[in-house]
């Protein structure tokens, strides 16, 4: 397959000017990147290959250049690498010198954190709306973006007691 729409994406506000046809066409260049390059290290194959469409639909809907969007764990993050403009270093994934498997705000602005402990997006998205709203910031907005493993961490029911 050739990576037709995915070599050209730079950023995700380019999937705001796609087509529905052209989505379908960008999940199928994501899984095929995902099979042809991560298939062969050790990686989060099935959670990052099962995000694929919602990752292209998060990035579609907001922005985040001024949004905030936390992966649990990171586990899941490929196809936001993917669609955030790392595509042509994206061989490089897991490997010394390379991208690193989690986000990483050294790569790009577009991860907000080293990701860590399962379970801790819930918590860190409400203390970035909390901060927004002692700072009287308002409009942006926080998607947290967890696997069902996490959801039964303390952490969570800790967060959403408090949301």
């Amino acid at each position: 397959m050739s990576f037709e729409i995915l070599s050209e994406l730079e950023s995700p506000a380019q999937l705001k000017e796609l087509s529905t046809a052209q989505q379908i066409q960008l999940a199928a260049e994501i899984r095929d990147a995902l099979l042809t390059i991560v298939s062969d290290r050790s990686a989060h194959f099935a959670s990052n290959l099962g995000v694929v469409e919602l990752c292209i639909a998060l990035h579609s809907v907001f922005d985040f250049s001024k949004d905030r969007l936390i992966w649990d764990t990171g586990h899941q993050v490929y196809p936001h690498k993917l669609v955030t403009g790392r595509f042509h270093q994206f061989q490089t994934i897991r490997r010394r010198g390379g991208l690193m498997g989690y986000p990483n705000p050294e790569e790009s602005p577009y991860d907000l954190f080293v990701t860590g402990h399962a379970g801790s997006s819930v918590s860190t998205v409400l203390g970035l709306k909390t901060a927004d709203d002692l700072l009287f910031r308002d409009g942006r907005k926080s998607v947290a973006v967890i696997g069902d493993g996490a959801l039964p961490s303390g952490i969570v029911f800790e967060a959403m007691n408090n949301a």
